[in-house]
Order: C-alpha cells, then sequence, then structure tokens
C-alpha cells in the first residue's frame, strides 16, 4: 500500500514538474514576444521620399560608349571638384568617392552619387543617401551589394573622420522617380541604392546604422 503511494505520488510530482516546465517554457516564449513588439513600438520610424533624377541600371561596358565620361578612380587634376568623402565597403570591395551635390560629376554616369536630400555624416541623426549602378562596367559601382549579409559594416571618411555603419535592412522600391527611405528617425543612418539584381522594376535600399566615429 505505501509502495503504491508512493509511486502515485511521484508520478504526481512528476507530471506537476512537466506542467510547470511548459508554463515556463510558454512564459518565456510570450515574453520574448512581448519584448520584441515593445521594442519595435519604441523605435520611431521615419520616412522620407527623395527624388531619383538619373536612372539606376543594370550597366555594361558595351553601354558607356559615348556616354560616360572619365570612370576612373581620381577625378583629372585640372577639374575644380574634389571628393568630399569617401565610401568603403570591405566585404564587397567597394572604395570610392563623391563629390558635392552641385557638382557636374555627381551623376551614376561618372561617381557613386549623392542624392539630394542627404545630410553629411557629422550631422546627428542624419541620413548620408548614395546611389550608383550595377553591372560590368566601370561605372557599376555597387554591383555587389546584394551579396551583403545583415550586420555588414560601411564606412565613410569625412572631414578627416571614419564613421563606421552596420547594416541593419533592405527592402525593394519600384523605379517610379521617388523613393520611401524607411529607418530609424533616431540612428544616423547611411542609405545605398542600386537596381534590383535579375529585376528590372525595382530597386534595391540598403539602411546603415552609425555604431561609431573614429
Amino acid at each position: 500500500m505505501q509502495r503504491k503511494q508512493l509511486k502515485n505520488a511521484k508520478i504526481t510530482l512528476s507530471i506537476l514538474f512537466s506542467l510547470i516546465g511548459i508554463a515556463l517554457l510558454f512564459y518565456s516564449y510570450f515574453a520574448g514576444i512581448k519584448s520584441n513588439l515593445f521594442n519595435y513600438k519604441n523605435i520611431k520610424l521615419m520616412e522620407q521620399q527623395v527624388l531619383i533624377t538619373e536612372a539606376l541600371a543594370e550597366v555594361n561596358d558595351t553601354d558607356l560608349e559615348g556616354i560616360y565620361v572619365d570612370p576612373e578612380d581620381d577625378l583629372s587634376a585640372d577639374r575644380a571638384d574634389n571628393y568630399i568623402g569617401y565610401l568603403e565597403v570591405p566585404d564587397v570591395n567597394i572604395k570610392r568617392g563623391f563629390v558635392s551635390l552641385n557638382s557636374k560629376y555627381n551623376s551614376v554616369g561618372y561617381n557613386v552619387m549623392l542624392i539630394e536630400g542627404s545630410t553629411m555624416p557629422d550631422v546627428k541623426n542624419g541620413n548620408l543617401i548614395l546611389a550608383a549602378h550595377r553591372g560590368n562596367s566601370a561605372v557599376s559601382f555597387f554591383d555587389k551589394l546584394y551579396k551583403l549579409s545583415d550586420g555588414a559594416y560601411a564606412y565613410v571618411t569625412y572631414h578627416g573622420k571614419v564613421y563606421k555603419y552596420q547594416l541593419k535592412s533592405r527592402y525593394y522600391e519600384n523605379k517610379d522617380g521617388v523613393l520611401t527611405i524607411k529607418r530609424n528617425a533616431e540612428a544616423s543612418v547611411l542609405t545605398l541604392i542600386t537596381c534590383t539584381r535579375d529585376d528590372k522594376t525595382t530597386q534595391t535600399i540598403f539602411i546603415f546604422e552609425l555604431v561609431s566615429v573614429d
């Protein structure tokens, strides 16, 4: 009789501990969901519309004839315009300068293009927006961006300082001349834009957030 009662007690305790374990697992799961929702709701999202005045496309060497001029890394010595900053994305071997908005060489036909509506890296919670072609031509500076993994780093050198950014998100927008940039309003951001691989109707937007300044 005592053995039977002891056995029943062990079974009851085993069931009780199993139920407690399951309850704790569910609690942790739903607590995680609640935390993620809370964090998401507390991110102040900003949507910024910008105009893309030049078509971004997949550009091949044969497309350059009579259209693109001097796609070399350095601007010619006789030009008055100089690079105001440099973009580097080590994982996909990008290192390229960009010129000021009012420069005639601020074009995807020459350089990585600075988009109107951008702010420089030293502006708190600002957004530096750069665009370039993809493809296999000398001006297809963003050809390999699609290969970037989430969390990849990009660097912008500006006024003697190096701004380090981390890739947080990417998404697609239709090619209609207007882009909506969706990003955290409380972060300093680098936005890179290029045409989408294997899709002629959309452009891909890569959102990086500032993590350090050296």
